[in-house]
């Protein structure tokens, strides 16, 4: 009677061991998951030399693997409108650049503040309604300026900049 008792014991205890492998493992898979979803969302959002990356001369969609913000317009533009996208685009470049630059370093504190210690939820939600913020203008440029460049392309006034929504 002991003897099965001494191995439903060992049966018991090596399948709270194994629940607790599936769990440690399970850990780990959602780590990686994470870390992968991290890098590509950085690589997303990194914004070196965004602007030397569009070609205006139709750029093959195999060629580059991390579009940039104007790609989907150049792609679809009718030849009329590339000149104007051309150069709506080269005018922007360097607002394009300090905005990108302001983006990396609002990144760069969001990643700060959730190593702090102690850490400040309120800090950290912050920084990161920040780096939204900073998207948000980026792509709101991004479109009025290919919006303008189309407009002006078919001898149009470019649309009113839309009122900024208080928050």
């Amino acid at each position: 009677m002991t003897e099965g008792r001494a191995h439903s014991d060992l049966g018991a205890s090596s399948g709270g061991s194994l629940s607790k492998v599936m769990i440690v493992l399970l850990i780990i898979s959602v780590s990686i998951n994470l870390l992968v979803a991290g890098m590509v969302l950085g690589q997303r959002l990194d914004g070196s030399n965004v602007v030397a990356r569009v070609n205006v001369n139709r750029p093959d969609p195999n060629a580059n693997p991390r579009p940039g913000p104007y790609d989907m317009f150049v792609k679809n533009a009718p030849e009329q409108v590339l000149p104007f996208l051309k150069d709506a685009i080269a005018a922007r470049q360097d607002l394009a650049q300090i905005q990108l630059q302001q983006l990396r370093d609002a990144r760069h504190e969001a990643v700060q503040r959730l190593k702090a210690q102690p850490f400040d939820p309120a800090a950290a939600s912050a920084a990161f309604a920040r780096v939204r913020a900073l998207i948000g203008e980026i792509q709101q440029g991004v479109h009025e300026t290919a919006l303008g460049a189309y407009a002006r392309a078919y001898g149009q006034t470019p649309p009113a900049t839309p009122p900024e929504k208080p928050q």
